[in-house]
């Protein structure tokens, strides 16, 4: 079920005629601990493509993450790819859902899904 619904995401950009569509990069660092203890960083550089079809603003993104462990000096080293779209409800509502998954050097993978809800004044 999880692949399915990752493939549906990332078809969509590939069956519309966006309107408004283009390639990005994007990068992420963050730094985790708990209290005042460091326990790890992690960094990810992703190349995109989004489109707009209607209310929806697909996306697809890959590329490498690294983490490094508190204590570590090499880090690992992981493939990244996540795809989604934001939704235009109504001029102040929207929401946001995407799937992503995490793959190490052994193929084993975490995987994410996530959906959210904003509303503007």
């Amino acid at each position: 079920m999880k692949a399915t619904a990752l493939a549906a995401l990332a078809i969509i950009p590939a069956l519309a005629t966006p309107a408004l569509a283009g390639p990005y990069v994007s990068g992420k660092a963050t730094a985790k601990g708990s209290n005042e203890d460091y326990k790890k960083l992690e960094t990810e550089l992703k190349v995109g493509y989004e489109g707009k079809v209607g209310a929806l603003k697909p996306y697809i993104e890959a590329g490498p993450g690294w983490e490094i462990k508190d204590g570590e000096t090499e880090a690992t080293l992981s493939k990244i790819i996540e795809a989604g779209s934001k939704i235009k409800l109504t001029d102040n509502l929207g929401a946001k859902v995407k799937a992503e998954y995490v793959f190490d050097d052994n193929n084993d993978y975490d995987w994410k899904y996530e959906a959210s809800v904003s509303y503007s004044f």
